[in-house]
């Protein structure tokens, strides 16, 4: 199958918060994304080469009464925090058939939008593996024609490795190994997530 890092998650209590957290590490200002409609997020976004993006997510204040998304504000200890990320399929299909026939448990493919501030529709399908999302536990997602956010977003450097810690690491590093992307998986109490980026200011690590 093929398949790539497309997108590292930042959650931030607010979207201004997050962008500033990341300026002051990168020197890069992430460009709005627009808002998720009914999941009550919007983002903000940075290229980091193609094919990987990052996306920096939080509760949108237009939509106060949409149910709680996957990462709750509470959860974040007040600050930013690389939460999760995205492996990119060139067919999601093929490849949840994949991972189904080596026996990982993935759902369904599902289609999402975003409305972008000039007025126009992205749209994309994701799936969730093993029923849960973050540290080493990626979600899958294909994009709808050559729409990834990559190619459009501001520069904010380049992805050079990521890391995660796991409290089960073992079938953690073997279903990154089956979706062919390197992650370097550490055991731990808690999931976590490290990105070392290369930056006109030289490495920085994003956590």
């Amino acid at each position: 199958m093929g398949t790539w890092i497309d997108h590292l998650m930042l959650a931030a209590p607010t979207l201004e918060q997050g962008v500033e957290a990341v300026r002051s590490l990168t020197g890069a200002t992430a460009a709005p994304g627009g808002a998720h409609p009914g999941n009550g997020t919007h983002n903000a976004l940075l290229s980091l080469g193609p094919p990987s993006y990052l996306e920096v997510i939080a509760p949108d204040p237009a939509q106060p009464d949409a149910p709680p998304g996957a990462f709750r504000v509470e959860d974040l200890g007040g600050v930013p925090k690389l939460v999760a990320f995205a492996v990119g399929c060139d067919d999601i299909d093929v490849a949840v058939a994949a991972l189904r026939h080596d026996g990982v448990d993935v759902g369904d493919p599902f289609g999402m939008t975003r409305d972008r501030p000039d007025g126009r529709t992205l749209s994309w399908r994701v799936a969730f593996v093993n029923g849960r999302i973050g540290g080493a536990n990626p979600f899958l997602i294909s994009w709808d024609g050559n729409d990834s956010p990559t190619n459009d977003s501001p520069p904010g450097g380049r992805l050079v490795a990521l890391q995660a810690g796991d409290p089960d690491p073992g079938p953690a590093a073997e279903l990154l190994t089956l979706l062919g992307v390197t992650v370097d998986v550490e055991p731990s109490d808690t999931p976590w997530l490290v990105a070392t980026i290369e930056t006109p200011k030289g490495p920085v690590e994003l956590r």
